[in-house]
């Protein structure tokens, strides 16, 4: 809670020049004051004590109370001195994912390899005839499909043209 604004206002100032006033005084008149208060004049003289007596009480009322706030003040919340920091208080919600983005372009296709050589062609059988069903070992089978009903090696399978 903030302080309220303020409600007495000075009773004299030692203000001079431009920013002098009705409540201002030189400073001969403070030091008279002040000295006479020092001497407990306004004590000492009945006369005076009596016509000042109830503004002095209330003023006595007025120094006990802001001494008794003092006193709090310094007991019980210190110096004005900032205390330890607390713990950390536990980490907030995540907020949502964004939007996602748009994709970018495909990139251009690569270009063609290059073809490769043509295979060598087959070697007929030993006399460009086939073989006869004694000689069926398949190595020296051409390795191409020939002529109609010619036998050929299909990687180590007799097969029919």
């Amino acid at each position: 809670m903030a302080l309220g604004d303020r409600k007495s206002s000075d009773i004299f100032n030692t203000r001079t020049g431009e920013s002098k006033d009705s409540k201002s005084i030189d400073e001969a008149d403070k030091s008279r004051i002040e000295n006479s208060f020092n001497n407990g004049d306004h004590i000492a003289d009945l006369g005076m004590f009596e016509n000042l007596a109830p503004a002095l009480y209330a003023i006595q009322q007025l120094a006990e109370d802001i001494e008794e706030l003092r006193r709090y003040i310094t007991a019980e919340v210190g110096d004005g001195a900032q205390g330890p920091q607390g713990p950390q208080g536990p980490t907030g919600p995540q907020g949502p994912t964004g939007a996602t983005g748009a994709a970018g372009r495909d990139g251009a296709p690569g270009r063609d390899g290059a073809t490769g050589p043509a295979g060598a062609d087959g070697a007929d059988g030993v006399d460009g005839t086939t073989p006869s069903i004694t000689d069926l070992d398949g190595s020296s089978l051409p390795t191409r499909s020939g002529a109609r009903g010619t036998l050929w090696n299909d990687r180590g399978i007799v097969k029919v043209s």
